[in-house]
């Protein structure tokens, strides 16, 4: 893996991103997902999950939601450096393992969350 940064997600989210959009680098913990590194993007109406290779250099699969189609979510807040975001979407049970506070990243990790809790979880 390399050195994650903020530059690197923008990079990798430039062509994806839509206004107001929250950004997060996660880990997802479900038998549907495609690689074991993503990134996630949220705003009020959409979601979209996009899933690095093995180095998280490149975007090699990306699956878009819209946050009404979002059910049964779960919000765990975990330890202290950890939460879990889980939800059901199309027949499938997604889940999202996000660190906290990842120093290269400032505060995307724990803005994305806090929207989450606040706009999304219901």
């Amino acid at each position: 893996m390399i050195f994650i940064t903020k530059k690197l997600l923008d990079r990798l989210t430039q062509s994806h991103r839509e206004p107001n959009m929250y950004i997060c680098y996660s880990t997802p913990q479900s038998l549907s997902a495609k690689t074991s590194r993503a990134i996630l993007l949220i705003n009020e109406d959409k979601l979209m999950i996009l899933f690095l290779n093995f180095f998280s250099t490149k975007v090699v699969h990306k699956v878009e939601y819209q946050t009404a189609e979002l059910q049964d979510q779960k919000f765990h807040s975990g330890n202290l450096l950890s939460a879990t975001w889980s939800f059901h979407v199309h027949g499938q049970r997604c889940r999202f393992m996000i660190t906290r506070k990842i120093l290269t990243l400032g505060s995307m990790q724990s803005d994305f969350l806090n929207f989450v809790k606040q706009h999304i979880y219901n």
